[in-house]
């Protein structure tokens, strides 16, 4: 069974390495992003994508959603140094994100996919969240041997993802290698 992000590791997840492999300025572009949507971050961690997203959006909303209390404390943390009112931390379980169906117009799951054992009940109910013509952007680590990251094992190949993004009736827009270790697949609804 994959493990969850280890939260006491979790200064990890805004290290100077991580941020020259996961540039949010050489990332966000890629989404279509536009300024007044509401838009999650689910699995978002420390807000490693999640502030920089808010940035984006100045008429907009983002959630930022985690299964662990601790992430959501340090997200607003660093909401208190940096204020942003376009911004709710929401605390989810690994099945219920409790955000309303058809709400969303994307969501970026980043490096939380692997971490779900029922991935196509996971996308699904991501899905869900999502309004007719919204995207959702899947950033993961490529399988393969790469100088860290989790278990191959746990690793969910573009194929697999594709696989079950295909069955849930998503459209692949884009798949591009965001470095040697990381790949980034967008779909529309």
């Amino acid at each position: 069974m994959p493990e969850k992000f280890d939260a006491s590791r979790k200064a990890r997840l805004d290290s100077p390495e991580r941020r020259l492999l996961l540039d949010p300025d050489r990332i966000l572009p890629l989404l279509p992003l536009k300024a007044d949507q509401t838009v999650a971050d689910i699995g978002c961690g420390t807000g490693f994508f999640s502030l920089p997203l808010a940035q984006r959006l100045p008429r907009g909303k983002l959630y930022a959603v985690d299964v662990q209390p601790d992430m959501l404390d340090t997200v607003r943390e660093k909401l208190a140094q940096a204020p942003s009112d376009n911004v709710e931390t929401v605390l989810s379980s690994d099945t219920d994100i409790p955000l309303p169906r058809a709400s969303l117009d994307g969501a970026l799951l980043s490096l939380v996919l692997h971490e779900n054992e029922d991935r196509h009940g996971f996308l699904s109910s991501v899905k869900a969240l999502l309004r007719p013509g919204a995207w959702l952007a899947v950033l993961e680590w490529e399988k393969g041997e790469t100088p860290s990251g989790p278990p191959q094992a746990e690793r969910v190949s573009r194929e697999e993802l594709r696989d079950v993004a295909t069955q849930l009736g998503l459209v692949e827009s884009l798949v591009t290698a965001v470095n040697d270790r990381h790949y980034l697949m967008l779909f529309t609804c």
